[in-house]
């Protein structure tokens, strides 16, 4: 199995990040340096809390994200572009979600906000595999581009033919 590092899936996660309007310079991590290529990508992830830090502070960019962290991240990254528009039309019927036992609350509460919301299928490996293990890059392509493509439905109106 391939493990995507975490700077890959943020530097992927945080695109759409790049083209927001310009923001005060965030406080980086005490791991990366101001000269490292994805420490504006890094700076803005953390200061919106799209991801976040270690306990001491450390944004460890070089560890594998597991399933869990990708679907919390890709629920906080919905969030905050959802947060900064207003629907253009109603949200859908929830679909029901059935989330792993070992996902946490957190962990749980982004799955089920995600499928329940059509941002990942109800079959997404992020809710049948073990989500502590780390994702493959097919995973990730799949969950970004579905993430992508319901955030551009949902920004869309209906088309009346």
């Amino acid at each position: 199995m391939y493990s995507l590092p975490l700077t890959a899936a943020l530097l992927l996660a945080a695109a759409p990040l790049a083209l927001a309007a310009p923001t005060p310079k965030p406080t980086l991590p005490k791991d990366v340096s101001t000269g490292h290529f994805a420490a504006g990508a890094v700076g803005r992830v953390t200061h919106e809390k799209i991801m976040g830090r270690d306990v001491d502070g450390r944004f460890q960019g070089n560890k594998p994200v597991t399933r869990y962290e990708l679907a919390v991240t890709l629920d906080r990254f919905v969030r905050y572009v959802e947060a900064a528009r207003k629907p253009l039309h109603p949200a859908e019927k929830p679909a029901p979600v059935t989330v792993p036992a070992r996902a946490s609350k957190a962990e749980g509460a982004a799955l089920t906000h995600l499928v329940s919301q059509g941002f990942l299928p109800p079959g997404s490996p992020l809710l049948k595999k073990d989500g502590r293990q780390p994702v493959t890059a097919n995973e990730l392509s799949d969950a970004l581009a579905s993430v992508t493509i319901r955030l551009s439905d949902r920004a869309e109106p209906p088309h009346a033919y």
